[in-house]
């Protein structure tokens, strides 16, 4: 009987530490946008200028975040989150302009961004740093 006592309780310690060790402890595990969220000072490479663009979770689709003031135009891009890359297809923001490009996470104070503005005549290729 005391066999039967000690080996019930190895195994319920041994489930114990195997179901313990599944619980993420980060919450960026379980929500990858976290990481985009908030307002960064963008220095916007080919234009040669700076700005600022707040990143927030779009409330109509879990999966992606609006990125107000993309490329200084005050409109907001939606950008759908894919890991550690945002993917902006391409969209009309403001006026003529269309945007598309995607941007990557560097670490919790830098994104860098490639994109191009399209206004019907011309398109332009940009390259953003994103820093907090």
């Amino acid at each position: 009987m005391n066999k039967l006592k000690v080996s019930s309780a190895l195994l319920f310690a041994v489930l114990m530490l195997f179901f313990g060790s599944c619980v993420p402890t980060d919450n960026t595990d379980l929500d990858p946008i976290t990481k985009f969220i908030g307002t960064w000072s963008v220095s916007d490479q080919a234009a040669r200028i700076n700005y600022e663009v707040s990143i927030n979770r779009n409330p109509q689709n879990s999966a992606e975040v609006l990125l107000v003031n993309f490329g200084d135009l005050g409109n907001s891009a939606v950008g759908l989150v894919v890991g550690n890359t945002i993917v902006i297809d391409k969209q009309t923001l403001s006026g003529d302009y269309s945007v598309d490009g995607n941007g990557s996470y560097v670490n919790d104070h830098k994104l860098s961004f490639k994109f191009q503005l399209d206004n019907g005549i011309e398109t332009e290729s940009r390259k953003a740093e994103f820093t907090k």
